[in-house]
């Protein structure tokens, strides 16, 4: 067998690939399957006969009922299409199965996952064929929210694009099926990455596909509930393209502005947000823990008094709102109830630019002023005297 397969139990290990073949052929007939080849049994009529048996082989999900009866016959195919001569007439054989178990359109979901799981991993990912492997698996995972016997790996999925040499259509239709399979298997996070990886392949002027895909992501990171960062998204050229559209606003509230922004475009924009794939009370909860963010940044201590007026909250409601920004990691602090106070800890930056440079550069040059002072105590063997703000 050729070395670009990987180990594979092949079914009818007893008998020739050609009588492999007739055995298939006689099969497929039984289900109904018409062939257009001689019963000759020699290596010219196995030739033509193989690609017509990939062709019929969906009937065994609409007429077989036994799974292993079906696996069998599919890795005998796949032992067969490695007898071929050139690594060419692999990669287009593997990728007619492929194409065949993908468009049948039983529900038989978790055999033609397992089947197409297989035959991804049975070849090198080297393979350009291997595109359309992973194609059919993602396709099939976006039609069944299951993913079985394949890890999908947005960092690993890159690699082997490069090494496809995939073109720029390629690999955005790969990371656009890639959101949809995550979002089929319910991981938010996961179906993002994708959308973000999709974006950073447009450059400026894409057009009307670039905004389609642009709009989708920004909907997508104001409804995930844990992701509370999107300032990196002003970045990308198909984001930009939105600029002046209502779309474009509502995420710059979401990056920079604070609850009563947010107020005050749904009052007058409401039919607008209405009609996103996200609830208003969705957004005025995500919104009241950014603006909470915004207040604590750079903040000692915080009366519950302010917080209630800038968060729209009553005062009973305060800790508790305080207890889960807590939790979802956006400010760190200490609830001081008897006194109506919070102190803060820390705070997320919900904006990264050169405010926030400016603020770790004097950190780093603090800590260096720091370790010359214990270098030239200890030089010196005196006490150690820190430097105020150490």
């Amino acid at each position: 067998m050729s070395s670009i397969l990987h180990n594979v139990a092949p079914s009818f290990i007893s008998v020739s690939y050609i009588e492999q073949a007739e055995e298939m052929r006689k099969s497929l007939q039984e289900y109904g399957a018409m062939f257009t080849v001689s019963e000759e049994q020699t290596e010219d009529a196995f030739l033509v006969l193989l690609p017509q048996l990939i062709e019929q082989f969906p009937l065994y999900f609409k007429k077989c009922a036994s799974e292993s009866a079906v696996e069998s016959a599919f890795f005998s195919l796949i032992s067969m299409i490695q007898l071929l001569s050139q690594v060419e007439q692999i990669e287009d054989m593997s990728r007619s199965l492929s194409n065949a178990i993908a468009a049948d359109e039983t529900n038989r979901f978790p055999l033609k996952g397992r089947l197409l799981g297989h035959q991804l991993n049975c070849y090198h990912t080297s393979l350009a064929s291997s595109y359309t492997l992973l194609t059919n698996v993602l396709k099939l995972v976006k039609l069944s929210g299951q993913v079985r016997y394949f890890n999908l790996d947005i960092t690993q999925i890159s690699d082997w694009l490069a090494q496809w040499k995939s073109d720029v259509g390629e690999q955005r239709d790969l990371f656009r099926l890639l959101h949809e399979a995550f979002t089929a298997l319910g991981n938010g996070e996961k179906a993002i990455k994708a959308l973000v990886h999709l974006l950073k392949l447009y450059g400026e002027n894409e057009g009307v596909e670039a905004k389609a895909d642009a709009h989708i992501c920004v909907i997508s990171h104001i409804a995930q509930p844990n992701i509370f960062i999107m300032d990196h998204l002003l970045d990308l050229h198909p984001i930009k393209a939105l600029d002046g559209q209502l779309i474009h606003e509502l995420l710059q509230i979401f990056v920079s502005g604070d609850l009563n922004d947010y107020l005050e475009f749904y009052s007058a924009n409401t039919d607008f947000v209405e009609h996103l794939s996200v609830s208003h009370e969705q957004n005025k909860r995500k919104l009241r823990l950014l603006t909470l963010a915004s207040i604590c940044e750079g903040a000692d201590e915080i009366e519950f008094s302010k917080l209630a007026d800038r968060l729209n909250l009553e005062k009973d409601e305060i800790e508790p709102f305080i207890i889960e920004a807590i939790g979802s990691g956006l400010v760190k602090g200490k609830i001081n109830e008897p006194e109506g106070r919070f102190t803060v800890s820390t705070s997320i930056n919900r904006c990264f630019g050169q405010s926030q440079w400016s603020v770790i550069k004097d950190r780093l040059e603090l800590w260096q002023k720091n370790l010359q002072v214990v270098r030239e105590s200890l030089n010196k063997g005196g006490h150690l005297m820190m430097p105020i703000g150490s």
